[in-house]
């Protein structure tokens, strides 16, 4: 299987930062997602890859997991991540020399025209599908391009961690400019998602999880980086800043709990039937 999307890739490459003048804004998300990092090695683990599978990694950001994914793959394998922030592609690419890897600019809703004509034994994702506000439509998509036998890993929040929220409503009252891009459901509805787009829900977890982030510097850097810039602390009053941080530091950290869904599921019965190998 060809990595490549069906693009020019001379478009690709305008649409990429070239590595000279890598973003500091996607150097600041890998940084500092390390929580987010970690449950996606998890989900890995879940998984069970193999070798000589062909990985999707849909929402693969600046590609430290798709990384991962190439190796567990090896060289008869194939790994394609796809995201819609072309400076996180831009910092992906820089750092992965993997041949049985391949990064593209692309968004979620446009799966099925950007990846049309390929098969996929895993389609993978971590904390995106929050992003997706048709979510029965994208998994639709991805259900058109498992393999027969294939599976889907997907984890992703549930709802909006409460200590962000707040922070958000501080540079932007109305919350609209900086939270208006998420769409988070519950596992319920999630499970209706998955049974609705033709697909077979094998397991669903809801679980809490909290992420410490050591400084006020570090957490405003780290929502802004997930925000995609959307975040800008610059835009909060001094005062409310040492308000908020002196009602939410404790000992100098900040704490962002949060509850997510992982599941995984594969091919309903009605659609795997007829499908090749």
């Amino acid at each position: 299987m060809r990595c490549d999307l069906p693009r020019e890739r001379d478009e690709q490459a305008r649409a990429v930062a070239s590595a000279a003048s890598l973003s500091p804004v996607a150097q600041a998300y890998r940084s500092g997602s390390v929580w987010q990092r970690g449950r996606g090695e998890h989900l890995i683990a879940l998984a069970r890859v193999r070798r000589g599978e062909r990985v999707l990694d849909l929402g693969c950001g600046t590609g430290g997991l798709t990384q991962q994914l190439a190796a567990l793959v090896g060289p008869e394998g194939r790994v394609l991540g796809l995201d819609p922030d072309a400076a996180r592609i831009a910092l992906a690419r820089h750092t992965a020399g993997a041949p049985n890897l391949a990064f593209h600019v692309g968004a979620a809703e446009r799966l099925g025209e950007l990846a049309r004509g390929r098969s996929f034994d895993l389609v993978f994702s971590n904390f995106v599908l929050h992003w997706i506000r048709d979510k029965r439509a994208v998994l639709r998509a991805i259900r058109d391009l498992l393999h027969p036998a294939g599976r889907i890993l997907v984890q992703c929040v549930s709802s909006l961690p409460a200590l962000v929220g707040e922070l958000s409503r501080l540079a932007d009252p109305s919350g609209e400019k900086i939270l208006g891009g998420f769409a988070f459901e519950g596992a319920a509805a999630l499970a209706r998602h998955v049974e609705g787009a033709g697909l077979r829900l094998i397991r669903l977890e809801e679980q809490q999880g909290t992420h410490v982030y050591p400084s006020l510097d570090a957490l405003l850097t780290w929502w802004q980086a997930t925000t995609h810039d959307r975040f800008d602390p610059r835009t909060i009053e001094p005062a409310a800043l040492s308000r908020f941080a002196a009602l939410h530091g404790e000992g100098g950290a900040f704490p962002v709990r949060e509850t997510f869904c992982w599941f995984e599921a594969r091919l309903a019965p009605a659609h795997a039937r007829g499908r090749g190998g």
